[in-house]
């Protein structure tokens, strides 16, 4: 997938007292040429975690975003909050509606500059109210797509900042892999219901640094089309690896060991079948670990140095 196109011509609108904003031409990943402000100042966001934190990471204004609406009615960010500490109580910026289902009038009362969606089917009623770019990120490697939201919005400078902050910490800790050799990790996620398991050859931040530093995904990751794919009981020892990680949320629904009774129930005696749950190689890490951003990318270079270099382990190769 090419990345956006910039053209960086910028229009001066005349015959007018009051200095318009200059603007220059983006292509988006809908194929449309778009007219953006050169800068964005008011920026609307679709979705929280692929859009909303990248956005507010590489400082981009935001007026409005999309979220998630829990039980009781209360509209809330995901992964937002945990890398960044803010959610709609503490931002400043209007919950719009879900992603799927936005509040359009509350997006015009807002008088964005710019609004970014996922969604091309969305364009026809946003692009009434401002110029309007589809961006998916699912589309790009964090970094890359990072990048495309960067020069969209007009700020390189932070993304700049933020890819060599990230690269000299890969520097640092690259050599502990180094040492610790060839290690395959096998990417899944589960619910705590029990009614499902994926595999994951593609899951954000997580991927990225994994593949950053050299860690090896397992065949049934590899070999798969698409980035995951529903694993039935049957077939639960084709995710084995050295390391096997899962994840757990912040919330008493789908903590860790909520998550893992739903393996329980998924499959009795789960931790059995796996090399790595029985030499204590599965390894379970918050949500914020696959979101979409540096931040995410620095966590996982945290994370994955405790559990997998900083630590003795027995390779998948030796039965145990």
């Amino acid at each position: 997938m090419k990345p956006i196109k910039t053209i960086l011509a910028v229009f001066a609108l005349v015959a007018t007292p009051v200095l318009a904003a200059e603007t220059r031409m983006v292509t988006d990943d809908a194929g449309r040429v778009v007219e953006v402000p050169l800068t964005a100042e008011r920026v609307i966001s679709q979705n929280d975690n692929r859009l909303t934190l990248p956005l507010l990471e590489l400082g981009v204004p935001l007026v409005g975003s999309s979220g998630r609406v829990d039980a009781e009615g209360k509209p809330y960010l995901r992964v937002v909050p945990d890398l960044l500490g803010i959610d709609f109580d503490t931002a400043d910026f209007e919950f719009i509606g879900t992603y799927n289902d936005l509040d359009y009038e509350t997006i015009a009362a807002l008088d964005p500059d710019l609004i970014i969606t996922m969604l091309e089917e969305q364009v026809e009623k946003l692009s009434v109210i401002a110029p309007t770019l589809v961006i998916d990120p699912n589309l790009y490697p964090v970094r890359d797509g990072m990048r495309v939201l960067a020069e969209a919005t007009g700020h390189l400078d932070a993304y700049e900042a933020l890819s060599g902050a990230y690269d000299r910490k890969l520097e640092a800790v690259r050599p502990f892999f180094e040492e610790a050799g060839d290690v395959s990790v096998s990417v899944t996620f589960s619910f705590p219901a029990g009614d499902s398991v994926y595999v994951y050859n593609d899951l954000g931040a997580l991927t990225v640094a994994m593949a950053d530093l050299g860690l090896n995904l397992p065949d049934i990751a590899t070999d798969m089309d698409g980035r995951s794919m529903a694993i039935s009981p049957e077939r639960w020892q084709d995710i084995d690896a050295d390391f096997v990680i899962n994840f757990y949320g912040t919330t008493p629904q789908d903590g860790p060991v909520q998550v893992r009774a739903g393996l329980d129930k998924f499959l009795p005696g789960w931790c059995d079948f796996l090399h790595a749950c029985r030499n204590d190689q599965y390894v379970f890490l918050p949500y914020a670990s696959f979101g979409y951003s540096f931040g995410a990318l620095g966590l996982n270079l945290d994370l994955l140095t405790t559990h997998i270099a900083g630590r003795a382990f027995t390779p998948i190769g030796q039965a145990q």
